[in-house]
């Protein structure tokens, strides 16, 4: 197994989305106590139920009953004693995660590996893969290109690659602008059976993840967006897909692709 990968990239992308949803969560909090109401909520249970009672200072230990049709300040207090318990949490986990995140050297191994000499090098299993070695790896892999038909259409990307459309230059060259290693029309098996060729097989380097990008490029004529329904859905009704790994962008005749679409895609996805 490959350390580098799953410590550098999945951990800490799912560590910075936890970060997120916290920092969400404390603002929400925040904004509920500043309307809380003052003082607490002392609760005492009865035979048939319970009595609420608020206390306007923590000396007050007995409080003032508070009536059945006033029932919604016994649940506001309650409310604000629980939040304030928790931002107290969600504050000390926030910055315990951000602790992590600004002394993490997500190239700690590399660097370790750096420092040895060349015959220390050629004599030690390093235990990861760079990201260089790990493109060519996954660059090097055999497959099978769909191929064209004698009287298809030439497109040609900059780096001379046979693509099917205007379209599919523009995504290329794009993707190769942003150094995405990609694999044009290269087959995606589930257990070992062909679910379909996505116009491109693209890596994301950074997470060492794989998506895969369709475009549907004549959605304005019935059979073409029928036979593209049916391909997405086989995406769909395999097992196992993840369908936020798939890419989708769309154009027809009076509406074009738009190459902002394309970095778009690209800086959410792959970058």
């Amino acid at each position: 197994m490959d350390i580098n990968d799953p410590i550098n990239s999945i951990f800490l992308a799912d560590l910075k989305s936890r970060e997120r949803t916290i920092q969400s969560l404390i603002l929400k909090i925040r904004r509920r106590l500043s309307t809380a109401p003052e003082g607490a909520l002392r609760i005492i249970k009865k035979r048939k139920g319970f009595q609420y009672y608020f206390r306007a200072t923590p000396s007050d230990s007995l409080g003032r009953y508070i009536p059945r049709k006033d029932h919604n300040k016994a649940v506001k207090l309650a409310q604000k004693d629980y939040d304030t318990k928790l931002i107290a949490v969600l504050e000390e986990q926030l910055k315990t995660i951000e602790d992590f995140i600004n002394t993490f050297d997500p190239d700690a191994f590399e660097k370790i590996y750096e420092k040895l000499s060349e015959p220390r090098k050629a004599l030690i299993d390093k235990g990861f893969l760079t990201d260089e070695e790990y493109v060519k790896q996954w660059l090097a892999v055999p497959y099978k290109k769909l191929g064209f038909k004698k009287d298809d259409p030439e497109y040609y990307t900059a780096r001379g690659e046979r693509v099917r459309s205007k379209s599919e230059i523009l995504i290329a060259d794009a993707l190769a602008r942003y150094n995405i290693p990609y694999k044009y029309e290269c087959p995606f098996y589930i257990d070992g059976i062909p679910v379909a060729a996505p116009d491109f097989n693209c890596l994301n380097v950074r997470l060492r993840q794989d998506y895969y990008w369709e475009h549907l490029g004549m959605m304005g004529k019935t059979a073409y967006a029928d036979n593209n329904v049916k391909k997405l859905e086989k995406y769909t009704l395999a097992d196992n897909f993840n369908e936020e790994k798939l890419i989708l962008t769309f154009e027809t005749v009076n509406h074009p692709l738009n190459t902002k679409v394309i970095e778009a895609k690209i800086k959410r996805y792959l970058i």
